[in-house]
């Protein structure tokens, strides 16, 4: 997959940037060490700076997929950019602390023939950003638009886009309780498990139970539905108290999702699928104390990737929609690269 790019070299100020130590994990809204990437962050100009992050090569949930062997999780890389995000939103946009993020949307797009070309071991992780601020920094509310170009071994592997709003600290407290009529419910105080069946991780390409995020899962006229299951005790989707169910968690429930729509549709095993793009949109917080339900269909603009020249594989893409309370609240569309062998009957994947 081509990665659009405005740049032809990991530029010369990325040189400077340290891979010796974590930054300080308050910074980046993070309390356990594990969940800690990020290295460094230089501003290069009042709109671009770098950034650096280090890719564990074991990771308890990060290293967990069945699939893509030989590639970094996507959601990895997509929360290596937030890390970053964060840390430059304080640092250099006058984000105050205490501030609340509310994230608009975001996608993420990464080549597997650029992997291919990455030696292995590389796991320093370089980033180049641009942001550009909507809304005045002294208003109410603001925010920032960011376009990452993510790198490894001077290799341009893939890009992020993310789009993310700011409230002070006492607005969105504001804000959070008049939509309800109280305060939200907090993730510390949620079940870790709720009623249901959990879905079996293997089939939505985990490895462990606590990383699987679907539950009862069905199939209604083709449409393939589960409830969101709230891992609130592991760090990697709740490292610190929420008031809501985080953007990452939608996102992942949602590969997770089309990991198990592909079995269902075209017979494509979990282990041979790999996550190469992924755009969500987010209408509306997600609470954590009222059903999430997720609903998987084909994608109405006809998303699917033509097959590769010399037929190694076909990309499968899937559009999930999130609804709470009867209203829709957040969509996202993956599209995962699948292996020619999977099915030679799949459509679209003829050998």
């Amino acid at each position: 997959m081509p990665i659009p790019t405005r740049a032809t070299a990991l530029p010369e100020s990325a040189a400077q940037l340290n891979f010796s130590h974590t930054v300080a994990r308050e910074v980046i809204h993070r309390r356990h060490l594990t969940e800690v990437f990020l290295t460094d962050v230089l501003q290069v100009d009042v709109q671009s700076f770098v950034a650096a992050a280090l890719l564990p090569p074991a990771h308890p949930h990060y290293t967990g997929r069945t699939h893509a062997a030989g590639i970094p999780d996507p959601m990895l890389l997509l929360e290596c950019c937030r890390q970053a995000e964060t840390f430059a939103a304080h640092a250099f946009f006058g984000v105050e602390t205490g501030a609340g993020f509310i994230l608009r949307s975001w996608s993420l797009e990464v080549s597997p023939e650029a992997f291919a070309a990455v030696p292995s071991g590389s796991h320093q992780l370089f980033m180049t950003a641009v942001a550009e601020r909507r809304g005045p920094a002294a208003a109410r509310a603001h925010g920032m638009v960011y376009e990452f170009r993510l790198w490894l071994a001077d290799t341009q592997v893939g890009q992020v886009r993310m789009d993310v709003g700011y409230l002070a600290k006492d607005a969105y407290a504001s804000v959070r309780s008049r939509r309800r009529g109280h305060p939200p419910a907090m993730s510390d105080e949620q079940p870790t498990a709720g009623a249901g069946q959990p879905v079996d991780p293997a089939r939505v390409g985990r490895t462990r139970a606590m990383d699987a995020l679907l539950r009862d899962v069905g199939v209604a006229r083709g449409a393939l539905t589960a409830t969101l299951r709230l891992a609130t005790d592991n760090p990697s989707y709740f490292d610190h108290p929420q008031d809501h169910v985080p953007g990452m968690v939608l996102t992942e429930a949602a590969c997770q999702m089309a990991v198990l729509a592909l079995e269902e549709w075209d017979g494509i095993a979990p282990r041979l699928g790999g996550i190469v793009a992924v755009e969500s949109s987010f209408l509306a917080f997600a609470e954590l104390d009222e059903p999430v339900v997720l609903t998987a269909a084909r994608p109405s603009d006809g998303g699917d990737r033509d097959v590769a020249s010399d037929g190694r594989e076909c990309h499968r893409a899937v559009e999930v929609t999130f609804h709470q309370r009867g209203a829709e609240i957040a969509r996202t569309k993956v599209v995962m690269a699948t292996s020619f062998r999977a099915r030679p009957t799949s459509p679209g994947c003829l050998g």
